[in-house]
């Protein structure tokens, strides 16, 4: 792993990109929320995510490699950011049900971010040399950049959820799940390493795939309510 020297001090080049990106993420979660809570409990829940986000980055990366859970392959594992992902809405949920805090409203700020947190952490990827691409031609193997084109492009979606980040949440929670999940499908399939489960795909493919799923299944929802608050608008002009 790659590392930064200042005097006496070294740092993991990754591990300092990873704060970067959580630190910016947070000064735009906090713009997104400041409107509707206090500052003690954005500070509160981003700090809770953070937690639930390593621990759940670290399960999946175990899982996904197939490695046996334990405490020293735990803390020696690598992150899976779908796994962090996971992680870290579960433990949103249980922060927000004990505070009575709105779930939609602060997972769909953190819907947001999630694309800026991965497409900044692409470029530790980068630096430290892990999680290319590589593409056969002609049953030659070329090796690409795969981070960076998967940092560029998470971040236009990040770009494109924050544009649209005053419309309802549901419908920025639909659009993460839904185009995050084809993204990441899609961009394992070039990935150097992959550890196949089932019908030549990862885990972290299939976890996409539920998230696709979830995606769906909140447009639909998202649809038929408001349907349905049409038709009662209607009924109420007949009035």
């Amino acid at each position: 792993m790659n590392s930064i020297n200042f005097y006496y001090f070294t740092f993991s080049t990754y591990i300092l990109i990873i704060g970067i990106a959580f630190i910016v993420a947070f000064m735009v979660f906090y713009n997104l929320s400041q409107k509707y809570y206090n500052k003690i409990d954005i500070i509160y829940v981003y700090v809770i995510n953070i937690l639930g986000f390593a621990i759940g980055a670290k399960i999946l990366s175990l899982l996904s490699n197939n490695v046996e859970i334990s405490m020293y392959n735990f803390i020696n594992s690598g992150y899976s950011f779908i796994g962090g992902v996971i992680g870290s809405i579960l433990t949103i949920i249980l922060y927000c049900k004990i505070y009575k805090l709105n779930l939609k409203n602060i997972l769909s700020n953190f819907t947001v971010i999630y694309p800026l947190i991965y497409s900044i952490s692409k470029i530790g990827c980068f630096l430290n040399n892990c999680c290319y691409g590589s593409i056969s031609i002609n049953n030659v193997s070329y090796n690409f950049s795969l981070q960076l084109i998967d940092s560029a492009i998470m971040f236009a979606l990040f770009l494109n959820l924050m544009k649209r980040s005053k419309q309802q949440n549901e419908l920025i929670t639909f659009q993460f799940f839904s185009m995050f999940g084809i993204i990441r499908f899609i961009e394992d399939f070039f990935r150097y390493s992959r550890n196949v489960m089932i019908l030549n795909l990862t885990l972290e493919q299939i976890v996409c795939i539920i998230f696709i799923i979830i995606g769906t299944s909140i447009f639909i929802k998202n649809r038929i309510n408001n349907t349905h608050s049409g038709y009662r608008k209607m009924g109420l002009d007949n009035k």
